[in-house]
């Protein structure tokens, strides 16, 4: 189930690329949250949920996000650090965003038009953000593959994106 939501994660990126390539940024960053909350709520499955928790799953009862959140941890080597900072930071304006909330007006209304109007750098980070969930998928499959080679491919893939301004 995890590697499913990981997949759907996958998917909802490559919809956000669609919509990008398409002059659509406004639905576009409306997927920012449910990218995030797949690829959390498969993290959380695959590595910190209790076999009564994944029985509950199955059943349509997942626990709040931010319980999912504190299950996995902070750790740096699960990607638990990573995980609870991007919520800090972004999980208020996802929710905004994939609601219809002001950080959609404020980028649609001017003095003197009503259209999109997303800062370059914005469509850039979320296009980064999907590349870093991507990256961070690859690196669990791979070692649950036990594919080191792949691993230090990927690793090495990963450092070229992140240094890549």
């Amino acid at each position: 189930m995890g590697f499913a939501l990981f997949q759907q994660s996958l998917d909802i990126d490559d919809g956000i690329i669609v919509l990008l390539e398409n002059n659509l940024p406004g639905p576009a960053t409306a997927l920012a949250r449910p990218r995030f909350e797949g690829y959390v709520r498969g993290l959380w499955l695959l590595t910190a949920a209790t076999d009564d928790a994944v029985v509950k799953f199955q059943n349509d009862k997942c626990p709040h996000f931010n319980v999912l959140i504190d299950q996995i941890g902070t750790d740096p080597e699960t990607g638990g650090a990573w995980v609870k900072a991007n919520a800090d930071t972004n999980l208020k304006d996802f929710h905004d965003l994939t609601h219809g909330g002001m950080s959609h007006v404020r980028r649609r209304i001017s003095d003197s038009f009503i259209e999109p109007d997303y800062p370059e750098e914005e469509l850039i980070s979320l296009v980064r953000f999907g590349l870093e969930i991507k990256v961070r998928i690859g690196v669990k499959i791979l070692a649950w593959m036990q594919n080191k080679s792949a691993l230090y491919q990927l690793n090495q893939r990963a450092v070229a994106i992140r240094n890549t301004p």
